[in-house]
């Protein structure tokens, strides 16, 4: 089944066509027949979105930590249908009684970044590139066994957090999508989230209404007042533990967010934990990574899953101890759109050993690198601005890679070879701090036919 939905703007109301589901005078929320199971819990984000405003917030937030720009606006999006607030519920200025509103037997795990757009039932958001008329978003074969989410990118997307936007609301709109993959469909209740129109931006649609939380119950039956819920979660050393309330004596389950980019999308498990009912604590996985933990006690329904709880892992294990790289400098405008944008995935640590750059936002196919320097610049340079300085180190080049067809670029490094590993000059050393960009070529843009995206400035830790 695939569900497209009718996001237009007020003016474009009329166009009914669009609508796959009949509307309903008896009742507002519609339900598409199925509950999710404890397995497909997941969500993860390919962050291929080529709009540079759909990047533009890269402030880290301690209820989404790790993670900025389109991820953390669709994590958001997400874990506002979760039963209870995410932590204190902060992270969206427009939310008037917080992040986490449905008030249901349901709790969405965040598994981060994906290196695809993943098949119909892989649970990943992606960008789709063009449009179709006035569809912002729509959700591919929901069902208990998985769905997929694309946004095209005919649209302008918002990453926010701030409310006065120019464009769409990536948040809002990921809110919706994700009502559908989790089982909800239109509802003719007008200020709804799952109402298939919007108005304006769709800041409105970041909140779920009471007639959304009505449909999530629907679902899977309203919170369970012996449900686990979780008030605190800590990190010494290797150990992690888990602070709250319900929990079973034995066989807890503790899931984390992956760390990292891909996987399957499962969460990172630590099983058969005991626990006095309001504390339980395991030994960290090492692939586990800064985003949500979730504790399950004893058993598979929908009521033995406790909400999601924001951990950055930060003492031990897993990751979260290094400094988050920030985007600096400015990119350029190009022949496919505002510019290529710099990421990247994993943590900057020599002992991790799992750092990917990124960058997307650039036209396909065509070959460029990643190189990188001590020092922060803002030179013209080709058909953009070259932001790396050489100073008395020099600049390093890493090797040629190739745009995909959706116009990213990535490199994993390879802290055992030069220049960043092994000896000698450009090598990544804890303390160290460099600055990272991408050159691409873009016959298509004309003048010099090269271009540059903005930087990375990264800090190396142990």
């Amino acid at each position: 089944m695939r569900i497209k939905n009718l996001i237009l703007p007020s003016v474009a109301l009329g166009t009914a066509a669009l609508m796959t589901l009949p509307a309903q005078e008896a009742e507002g929320y519609t339900l598409l027949g199925f509950a999710l199971s404890q397995t497909q819990r997941d969500f993860r984000i390919y962050n291929n979105f080529t709009d540079s405003q759909a990047n533009n917030n890269q402030v880290p937030d301690d209820n989404f930590p790790g993670y900025q720009g389109a991820v953390m606006a669709i994590w958001k999006g997400s874990i506002e249908w979760q039963s209870a607030l995410h932590n204190d519920g902060n992270g969206d200025p427009h939310q008037n009684g917080g992040l986490g509103s449905g008030g249901a037997n349901f709790d969405p795990s965040f598994q981060g970044e994906h290196t695809s757009t993943g098949g119909i039932n892989d649970n990943v958001h992606s960008g789709l590139s063009g449009g179709s008329g006035g569809v912002l978003a729509f959700t591919e074969s929901p069902s208990s066994n998985g769905w997929r989410i694309r946004y095209y990118e005919s649209w302008t997307w918002h990453d926010g957090p701030g409310t006065n936007i120019s464009g769409i609301c990536l948040q809002g709109v990921a809110c919706h999508e994700a009502g559908h993959a989790y089982g909800l469909g239109h509802t003719t209740t007008g200020g709804a989230t799952m109402y298939p129109s919007i108005s304006g931006s769709g800041v409105s649609a970041r909140s779920i209404a009471t007639d959304d939380s009505n449909g999530i119950k629907a679902a899977y039956g309203a919170a369970n007042g012996n449900k686990p819920t979780i008030d605190g979660v800590s990190v010494s050393g290797s150990t992690i533990t888990v602070t709250g309330t319900n929990f079973d004596s034995s066989g807890n389950q503790i899931w984390l967010t992956q760390a990292g980019i891909g996987g399957s999308g499962v969460p990172i498990k630590i099983t058969n934990l005991t626990s006095n009912g309001t504390s339980v604590s395991g030994t960290l996985p090492a692939t586990a990574g800064p985003g949500d933990v979730l504790v399950r006690r004893n058993g598979g329904s929908h009521d033995d899953l406790s909400e999601a709880h924001p951990t950055d892992l930060e003492g031990g294990g897993g990751g979260g101890s290094c400094p988050a790289p920030t985007n600096v400098c400015v990119t350029s405008p190009n022949s496919v759109g505002g510019g290529m944008v710099m990421s990247y995935v994993g943590e900057p640590s020599y002992s991790g050993q799992d750092f990917t750059l990124e960058a997307y936002g650039g036209p396909s196919n065509q070959l460029g690198i990643f190189y990188y320097g001590p020092d922060l610049i803002q030179a013209p340079f080709g058909n953009g601005v070259r932001c790396i300085g050489a100073g008395f180190l020099g600049t390093y080049r890493l090797p040629v890679v190739q745009l995909d067809l959706f116009g990213d670029a990535s490199y994993t490094l390879d802290w055992d070879s030069p220049p960043i590993g092994g000896s000698g000059n450009g090598q990544w050393i804890d303390g160290d701090t460099w600055y990272v960009q991408f050159w691409y070529r873009d016959p298509a843009d004309g003048g010099a036919t090269f271009n540059f995206s903005d930087a990375l400035e990264i800090e190396i830790c142990p």
